[in-house]
């Protein structure tokens, strides 16, 4: 029996795709996977979906994602039948079977390196490449079916190929109904005999109240095996996860272990723990298991625990860490309670009120924003719609449901909220974070994106809010419009289109210094037609520059020396005229001439030569004047630079100019002849 609530959800999932690949010029199955990659995201399960299509000879592989540091990987593989009617949308065991055995064959062929006899390209070149490099390192492998349609509720399966421990398991649409629509997860529950020899011991503290707290000690090794287990999922109610070995902390924590594990206990903190509820032992002395297991403190803890034994292969026999697990009776104060637990008790890798989960300021008060700033009509006209902020799953079709009973009713809602005006909070830290010039960061995932955006958006937190909104809708846009570009022609950028989007506009905000108007493209609600001619030719220019490594394209475009190699070389992209006043922010003259002033500069001391520049510095320190101090420093440093073959930057430029031509009108003879009628007035130096 489908419920309606299932049904609906399938409507609306497939309206999406429909709406997407007509939009993007995209085949449905690859905007499925795409959606299906961020949910993934999302739900714990990957990290990062990486796109990477092949089908041949019985292969195929729609994406993957690989831990690094864990040496898991992930391969995706789907089954789309394009059916929102569920009812026709269903696959049986045998259809299970025969998907997960291409992507099967894949992996053995890339692992035992066939892979170079099938024509791969891109980032499934990538893949096969590192399946072939890993398979000495891979210590797990797990393939995931996904699907719009109904699929047999099985058990995951586990099997060794090659020596290596691979699981399998389905992504049917009900699973993905439960967890976006409903946000469901499958509950991690620990039985604490399984780790511990017998039940936990613990000391009670029973409020009969809000809460009931338990302290006890974990064996480090059964903390590490739990980890192993369920990995980051253990860490969901977690607003960091783990922050890798490089930190002081992880590295002093790291250190206990090695050298004095038995005084772990009294030097680290432990971990803080969530629990919807718990069994006691029969006697009540102590814990027999806890359903809804989450660390909300001491993810650091626990994962160099796991890492310490993995990869240092360290003995955990000696090492205990002190629990404290909170059982809140009240579901409606779960929100509340846990991310203030997580504030107030971590000393550790400090955690600020802004690493805070969406459910805490600003978030909430963007959503309400949203629902009643209306979006102006690009054609001048007095229809009203409105920009969704989708902050919690689901928000978007419970509104419609509430609000549009009848046909008409729906219509009515989806003219007013478009679902191309819907957007979420990763795709809001997406162009937050390319507008702040940050695409690295933008490109490690979705989680580790949004967590580093939550840090920068709550300082946003106390401005206006109505202002903020305006403006990452006007982002949204250009980053909708860039995507469109990248997807349209299908096979111009078959790869890498997520970071295409990220850095070409991360590098277009950077060359115009953030300054284009977006209150203007919030007016029009759509760019111009001459910043996206720009943005074709800088797309163009990070394709070449992203491919021109001898790492994964992939990981590349996570580390910042790609933006920084890419950003070095100015001579490799110049603005063109036609974009400088009507697109930069403000309409007064004055405005305009304040930016481009600043180029006219850089063009200004570019075109003289370092000796003249050298020979002014020269002249300015024989006056004898002392406020002309800083000025003739400038001048040298103006001359160093140029001689370097390097462009000078335009706060050096700025002032070099002024003294250029201040020096000009004081009897300084430049060996260039002065243009009476340039406009220069008269200056007094002024430092």
């Amino acid at each position: 029996m489908i419920s309606e609530a299932l049904a609906n959800y399938s409507i609306s999932l497939h309206d999406d795709i429909n709406s997407q690949a007509e939009f993007l010029n995209e085949e449905k199955e690859s905007v499925f996977v795409s959606q299906m990659g961020i949910l993934l995201d999302d739900y714990g399960e990957t990290d990062t979906v990486i796109e990477c299509v092949h089908q041949s000879h019985g292969l195929k592989v729609d994406g993957y994602c690989y831990d690094e540091e864990l040496n898991y990987l992930i391969l995706i593989t789907s089954y789309f039948m394009d059916k929102a009617d569920l009812s026709e949308a269903r696959i049986n065991k045998t259809d299970v079977d025969r998907e997960m055995k291409r992507v099967t064959k894949f992996f053995t062929k890339c692992f035992s390196g066939g892979w170079k006899d099938l024509g791969l390209k891109d980032s499934a070149k990538e893949l096969a490449e590192l399946i072939g490099k890993s398979r000495g390192e891979l210590s797990e492998v797990k393939f995931l079916l996904i699907t719009d349609c109904i699929a047999p509720k099985e058990a995951s399966e586990t099997e060794e190929i090659k020596d290596i421990e691979v699981s399998r398991a389905v992504w049917d649409i009900e699973r993905a109904y439960r967890f976006y629509a409903l946000g469901e997860k499958e509950p991690i529950k620990i039985n604490f005999e399984d780790y511990c020899d017998g039940p936990l011991d613990c000391t009670v503290l029973d409020t009969k109240d809000n809460y009931t707290t338990y302290l006890g000690f974990l064996p480090g090794k059964a903390l590490a095996d739990m980890y192993e287990k369920y990995g980051t999922k253990m860490l969901d109610m977690n607003v960091r996860v783990f922050l890798s070995a490089r930190g002081k902390i992880n590295k002093g924590i790291k250190r206990t272990i090695k050298d004095e594990p038995e005084m772990f206990c009294a030097y680290n903190n432990g971990i803080t723990v969530y629990s919807k509820n718990v069994e006691k032992s029969e006697k009540g002395e102590g814990l027999r298991s806890a359903t809804d297991f989450q660390i909300i403190n001491g993810g650091q803890t626990t994962a160099s625990l796991f890492h310490s034994r993995k990869m240092d292969k360290r003995e955990l026999d000696k090492i205990f860490v002190q629990m404290k697990l909170t059982v809140i009776h009240d579901p409606d104060l779960v929100e509340e309670m846990v991310p203030l637990i997580s504030e107030y008790s971590n000393s550790q890798n400090r955690v600020q009120i802004a690493d805070l989960s969406a459910n805490k300021k600003p978030h909430p008060e963007i959503q309400a924003v949203s629902k009643k700033l209306p979006a102006p009509d690009p054609t001048g006209g007095s229809k009203t719609t409105y920009w969704f902020y989708e902050r919690s799953r689901g928000s978007y079709d419970e509104l419609k449901r509430l609000t549009a009973r009848t046909p008409v009713q729906k219509k009515n809602f989806e003219d007013e909220w478009p679902k191309k005006q819907k957007f979420d909070k990763l795709k809001l830290a997406k162009v937050w974070n390319t507008y702040l010039k940050w695409p690295y960061t933008v490109c490690l995932g979705g989680q580790k994106n949004f967590a580093v955006f939550n840090k920068w958006v709550y300082g946003e937190a106390e401005k206006d809010l109505n202002i903020f909104f305006k403006e990452s809708v006007s982002l949204l846009i250009l980053w909708n419009e860039t995507e469109k570009i990248i997807r349209s022609p299908k096979d111009k950028y078959p790869a890498y289109r997520h970071a295409l989007v990220t850095y070409s506009l991360s590098w277009f905000f950077y060359m115009t210094r953030n300054r284009i108007d977006l209150d203007k493209i919030w007016s029009d609600q759509k760019g111009s037609r001459k910043i996206f001619s720009v943005l074709e030719e800088l797309i163009e220019i990070v394709n070449n520059h992203i491919r021109k490594t001898e790492r994964s394209v992939d990981m590349y475009c996570r580390d910042k020396q790609c933006w920084d190699l890419l950003i070095k070389d100015k001579k490799r992209y110049v603005l063109p005229d036609e974009i400088k006043g009507e697109y930069i922010k403000g309409v007064t003259r004055e405005n305009i001439e304040v930016v481009w002033a600043e180029n006219a500069a850089i063009n200004f001391c570019k075109s003289k030569s370092a000796d003249k520049w050298g020979e002014l510095s020269g002249w300015l320190k024989r006056q004898g004047d002392p406020e002309t101090k800083v000025w003739r420093s400038m001048c040298f440093n103006m001359g160093k630079t140029l001689l370097k073959g390097k462009d000078p930057s335009e706060r050096l430029s700025v002032p070099c100019k002024e003294a250029w031509e201040s020096a000009e009108d004081d009897g300084w003879d430049s060996g260039e002849p002065i243009n009476l009628d340039s406009g220069k007035s008269k200056k007094t130096i002024s430092i």
